[in-house]
């Protein structure tokens, strides 16, 4: 076996590339690979257009390598081809919240080799560190974490000594060398520039009244009068003593400690040092509270900066852009593209996707999640995205001397670090963001490998089924309340007490009827081009026997499985059946909403509110099920929120609120007044709805030229003419900040 290697410059792989009737790679990271097995001697050449296309290149050939079976040809699985990246920026990031949990990696070298390992095989290109997201004053501003400012002596993290300054900074610095050998990059997130308690405490106890104080974990010295020009003296260090990082990420806005008054100034002085400075990196700006006038001023100076918005809120919704954001933030850059996408175009859009309030710790993997997203981050041209790292929001509110917790019982860890039961989230993310038509053998084999192909192949499938339910529920059935990452929970929360639930809209407020409106049209015996309660709910139900059927076909093959490999098969069916029982409870608990706005609407129906009882009775004997799944897998301590504002630590004592709210419905005054034909009718479509689908296949425009017209057509079947009412197209400018108008579409 011949296996020749090197970079699209060398003419003898340019050669062997052209002679395979490949392209020879050019852009970034691309690759080509030209494997001839029907000689006496199989090669298999390897080609990038530079270092790292050429490492994904080797890599990709390794694993085939290692899918042959002992009987089988070492290179009979490798194949010929091209890749060229489709989104150049495929990044993770990480957040600081807790100072020991951070510690405990920041200074294990074999963490971050083996972590990176994994990123790199995925094809993930650029790692995010995010110093100040709620961590009480911690690292507020992170500079004096790492070294003093000379110049500003009081400014301090109290306890800290030089020694540790100076061993903080070594090991940061042997993570960014780490990354960059495996072709990542590295941007450091700076969030807080000054501690001025509220909302920055991050639910830590006592941490808004502690501003000012030399206490434990807290950066005093920096004041109204020094913020700038400290500021501007510690980028300046900042860069001296991390001279290979990639990448800055401002937060903007009042949450980092600044007040609305003093932002313009305090940015155009930090701008103009950085053009000064002229440092050879990118700065990523988020859009969240960001004023035109600092937009215009980062134009002005020459900044070399993305403006960086949040995809789905603070959560994980659908794959796609929300196609109208709730009423109460639309007009805000809050939750999305808002009124960014400007022509013509003078900066590059970064989508961030903050499933770390939604993905905490549940498996998730969804490759059909991912290519859909993928098609929608390249609005505006663009080609980035950043998603958070699972564990993202570990021990989020606690102390920062508390020891962090294990996320499993000592009986089935089946791992040496925690991220390494998340490979498929980090394959599936990196590798279809590189290339969406990635082959699903890819993973394929990796499961076939872990469990044996039977069992794999039903794990892999349960798995992705699974993975599509938490977005749902967010897009769904989450009330507004719920959208920020430090307020809601989808793996945990049973959402509020039935009347708070069903009070909610949902985060797509254009997608999906609310159940106010459901109960309405329902009583009036009409109906809506939205997607119903009822329909999501029979969703959830589908989904959820599937997903279960699916862990009884792997556990039936997975008998010869024993040690660490039985022991990631038992947590990760766990997985999959709290999953399943979650997406039971919302099933439920959306019918028992429904039938709770019939009875308001239906002056307080005895009816009515019987068959509400008798729906969230089956929303709680699903959260028992999501009890027993977890069983002694997960300790009865999960710290992933603040406890005071809202946050269980267990499902266990979730239950114990459903089952008081829901005395408390039992004791609700009742009326008869809806009559029987009334009564029958909603129970068949509430309860046991047929739904008539219509087949409408939808022409997708996958681009359109502004001041040009764009074509819609969307075809109906002959047959399902004569249940239509009307065809109508929704539209709007690209803008969160406009509503949709209507029109009816020509025959």
């Amino acid at each position: 076996h011949v296996i020749l290697a090197g970079l699209a410059a060398n003419s003898e792989i340019a050669k062997r590339i052209a002679e395979a009737d490949l392209a020879l790679p050019e852009n970034a990271e691309s690759l080509a690979i030209a494997y001839t097995g029907d000689s006496g001697q199989p090669t298999v050449s390897l080609c990038g257009a530079d270092a790292v296309g050429l490492m994904y290149a080797a890599l990709d050939t390794a694993e085939r390598i290692r899918w042959a079976s002992h009987d089988e040809p070492l290179l009979v699985h490798l194949r010929s081809t091209f890749e060229v990246p489709c989104l150049a920026d495929r990044s993770v990031s990480t957040y600081t919240m807790q100072r020991r949990w951070f510690e405990r990696r920041l200074h294990d070298p074999t963490y971050w080799e083996r972590y990176f390992d994994l990123l790199a095989t995925s094809r993930i290109n650029s790692f995010v560190i995010i110093f100040g997201y709620e961590c009480g004053g911690f690292m507020a501003p992170m500079y004096p974490y790492f070294f003093d400012v000379d110049g500003y002596p009081g400014v301090r993290l109290t306890s800290i000594t030089a020694e540790q300054q100076t061993r903080n900074t070594a090991a940061l610095q042997r993570v960014i060398e780490l990354a960059h050998q495996r072709g990542i990059r590295i941007t450091l997130g700076i969030w807080d520039h000054i501690y001025r308690g509220g909302v920055q405490g991050g639910g830590i106890e006592g941490a808004s009244e502690l501003v000012g104080e030399k206490v434990p974990h807290l950066v005093h010295g920096v004041t109204t009068d020094n913020l700038s020009g400290y500021t501007k003296a510690a980028l300046k260090k900042l860069l001296a003593v991390f001279p290979e990082i990639d990448g800055i990420q401002f937060r903007m806005h009042w949450e980092s400690g600044l007040t609305r008054e003093e932002t313009p100034r305090f940015w155009h002085d930090v701008f103009e040092a950085l053009h000064e400075l002229n440092p050879d990196i990118r700065f990523d700006l988020r859009a969240k509270g960001l004023p035109d006038e600092v937009i215009e001023d980062a134009i002005a100076q020459e900044l070399p900066f993305r403006v960086t918005t949040k995809y789905w809120m603070e959560q994980m919704g659908l794959p796609f852009h929300p196609t109208h954001i709730n009423p109460q933030n639309q007009r805000d850059r809050r939750h999305g593209y808002a009124d960014l996408l400007r022509y013509p175009k003078r900066y590059d859009v970064h989508w961030r996707i903050w499933n770390g309030g939604t993905t905490r710790f549940l498996l998730w993997g969804d490759p059909q999640y991912v290519r859909r997203f993928v098609q929608s981050a390249q609005i505006y041209g663009g080609d980035s995205f950043e998603v958070n790292e699972m564990l993202a929001t570990k021990m989020l509110g606690q102390r920062h001397d508390s020891e962090p917790f294990q996320l499993h019982t000592a009986a089935y860890r089946h791992y040496d670090y925690e991220f390494q039961r998340y490979w498929h989230f980090y394959q599936v993310w990196g590798r279809i963001s590189y290339n969406p038509d990635a082959e699903p053998e890819i993973w394929q084999r990796e499961f076939d490998r872990r469990f044996g192909h039977q069992a794999g192949t039903a794990v892999m499938r349960g798995l992705h089924r699974a993975s599509s339910i938490l977005p749902r529920v967010v897009a769904a059935s989450y009330n507004y309340r719920y959208f920020p990452t430090t307020r809601g929970w989808a793996e945990m929360m049973r959402l509020g007490d039935l009347p708070h639930y069903a009070a909610g809209t949902g985060t797509d407020v254009e997608q999906f009827q609310s159940y106010q409106d459901a109960a309405r049209q329902l009583l009036a015996d009409e109906t809506s081009a939205l997607r119903s309660p009822q329909q999501t709910a029979d969703w959830f139900e589908t989904v959820a026997h599937q997903v279960l059927e699916d862990v009884r076909t792997a556990t039936a093959a997975s008998g010869k499985l024993t040690g660490l490999s039985k022991k990631e098969f038992v947590t990760t069916t766990t997985d999959l059946e709290i999953l399943a029982h979650l997406a039971r409870y919302h099933a439920a608990r959306m019918r028992a909403a429904i039938w709770y706005n019939v009875y308001l609407q239906a002056e307080k129906d005895k009816f009515a509110i019987e068959r509400c009882l008798a729906a969230e009775s089956n929303a709680i004997s699903a959260w028992r099920k999501v009890i027993a799944a977890a069983r002694d897998v997960y300790p009865e301590t999960l710290h992933f929120g603040v406890h005071r504002v809202g946050f269980s630590d267990h499902w266990k004592e979730e239950l114990v609120q459903l089952e008081a709210g829901y005395e408390r419905l039992r004791r609700l005054p009742r009326k008869s007044k809806l009559d029987v034909t009334t009564q029958q009718r909603l129970l068949k479509q509430i309860d046991s709805p047929t739904g008539v689908k219509t087949p409408i296949h939808l022409e997708r425009a996958v681009s359109a030229k502004p001041n040009q017209d764009l074509l819609i057509t969307a075809s109906v079947e002959q047959a399902s003419h004569s249940l239509l009412q009307s065809v109508r197209l929704r539209y709007r400018h690209l803008t969160q900040f406009e509503d949709y108008q209507s029109a009816n579409m020509l025959y």
